[in-house]
């Protein structure tokens, strides 16, 4: 097979094969339907791809792509669904590395509260550790934000229970 032509924008060489040797091998047909020859392309960067394909057979690869399926796609997942990074709401690249580090810097805030106890409590300790509704006139006094009209005082209005 002989070198018919390179490609440099899409980065591969075409190799096409004598078309009289094609035509009489008893194989052609498991092998081209085409009258004028095999064309085989291959990619300027397939040394590269084969060393890939060939560490993606190792041990250590399988490993690492364990590792990944446990700490970093569950991260990925969360910021998607939880705090908006579908998409990004700012432009420009640096904007954008911004709001990512940002998100990401509050994930792990949110892992360093959970591990050290602080975090979010569970559904039984929140209702025990939750104020009782204030009702006196005096407390609703105390309360920024309440209006001396209101029919219901401020904490009760954002009531978790």
């Amino acid at each position: 097979m002989g070198l018919y032509t390179h490609s440099y924008t899409e980065r591969f060489s075409r190799y096409r094969a004598d078309p009289e040797s094609c035509n009489t091998c008893p194989l052609k047909a498991e092998c081209t339907p085409a009258d004028s020859g095999r064309v085989l392309m291959r990619s300027f960067d397939e040394e590269l791809l084969e060393r890939v394909r060939a560490y993606r057979q190792t041990e250590p690869y399988e490993k690492a792509l364990r590792k990944r399926k446990v700490w970093v796609e569950p991260m990925f997942a969360e910021a998607k669904q939880w705090h908006g990074m579908r998409r990004f709401r700012l432009r420009r690249l640096w904007r954008v590395n911004v709001e990512a580090l940002v998100t990401a810097a509050g994930q792990n805030i949110k892992r360093l509260l959970g591990f050290s106890g602080m975090g979010p409590r569970k559904l039984a300790q929140a209702q025990a550790l939750r104020p009782s509704a204030p009702t006196s006139s005096a407390n609703r006094r105390l309360l920024p934000g309440s209006h001396p009209r209101s029919l219901t005082p401020l904490l009760a209005r954002f009531s978790t229970g």
